[in-house]
């Protein structure tokens, strides 16, 4: 069985909801970040850089986001949550996978864990005006992404999606006033009204406002 290890509202959420969307028997196992549970010689002997998420499945592990994604997709083609048929729907659906994890990703690590990038409180502190710029830059581009709502790629509901909301919820918490995103704020609406997002925010224990 596919046991997915996450962090309630960490970027895992994304695997976690396609999880649910596909509706093959899992077990979401909770890594406590904040008690060190990803530091701990259980967990970094499946993940070694002590992050979530990570996926095992029998004896295969894979970590990384957009690597977990794009193997669901695959895994379960009839879930039609991955265009397999279209080879340009494909390639930007990894595009976007590679600029969530790879730019906007970043630019929040850079606001909240500025002491990876810079020694120095000085220093941190440009970090964090820079991610917070970058974010403001980010955002205006997931805005036009989906300007009236729609789903990412072709109009097609897919693995790529889910990682809005998880941004999204990530703007609130740094105080963004993410209704100033009204496209973006619609499909996070129609995020919410599917029932696998229900049941991943549930078990989950977290909201998305």
């Amino acid at each position: 069985m596919i046991t997915l290890y996450h962090h309630p509202g960490a970027c895992s959420l994304a695997a976690h909801i396609i999880l649910e969307e596909i509706g093959e028997p899992f077990t979401a196992s909770r890594i406590n970040l904040a008690a060190g549970e990803h530091q701990t010689p259980e967990y970094l002997a499946i993940n070694p850089h002590g992050r979530v998420p990570a996926l095992t499945d029998g004896d295969f592990v894979l970590t990384e986001s957009p690597a977990i994604l794009s193997w669901l997709g695959h895994r379960f083609p009839e879930a039609g949550l991955l265009d397999l048929a279209d080879v340009n729907r494909l390639g930007r659906t990894h595009e976007l996978l590679n600029f969530f994890s790879s730019s906007v990703h970043i630019a929040f690590a850079q606001l909240w864990r500025a002491a990876r990038f810079a020694d120095g409180e000085a220093a941190r502190e440009e970090v964090m005006a820079s991610g917070r710029r970058a974010i403001a830059a980010y955002f205006a581009e997931i805005e036009a992404l989906v300007p009236d709502g729609s789903w990412l790629v072709g109009g097609r509901y897919s693995i790529a999606d889910p990682y809005l909301l998880v941004f999204y919820r990530w703007g609130g918490r740094i105080g963004l006033d993410m209704t100033a995103y009204p496209g973006w704020t619609a499909h996070k609406q129609a995020m919410l009204a599917r029932p696998a997002v229900q049941r991943a925010l549930a078990t989950e224990e977290i909201e998305v406002v």
